[in-house]
């Protein structure tokens, strides 16, 4: 019979995160298997790619068309013709 203890894997990675610690100290820390925390980190991690992000739309006057996406102080425009895969890539990279 296993002796495998229950974790709140979102509350420890939670933790993990604000510790400011490295995986393997923080997985001394509780006990943890360090392999094994890092493969739960992971997978955390990349589920947190395809999580949508709130955007909001405003329109501008603009002397040119196309398309602003302000990021912080940043404006990146965007020409009317740009592919829309070229976008996605960009807003993937964005976020």
């Amino acid at each position: 019979m296993s002796n495998r203890r229950r974790y709140n894997w979102p509350e420890l990675i939670a933790q993990f995160e604000q510790s400011g610690l490295s995986q393997t100290q923080f997985s001394k820390q509780h006990d943890l298997n360090a392999k094994y925390f890092s493969l739960k980190l992971s997978k955390h991690r990349s589920q947190g790619l395809s999580a949508f992000v709130q955007a909001a739309v405003a329109s501008e006057p603009s002397s040119s068309q196309g398309l602003v996406v302000h990021v912080g102080n940043c404006k990146i425009h965007c020409p009317e013709a740009m592919p829309v895969q070229s976008f996605v890539s960009l807003v993937k990279a964005l976020a």
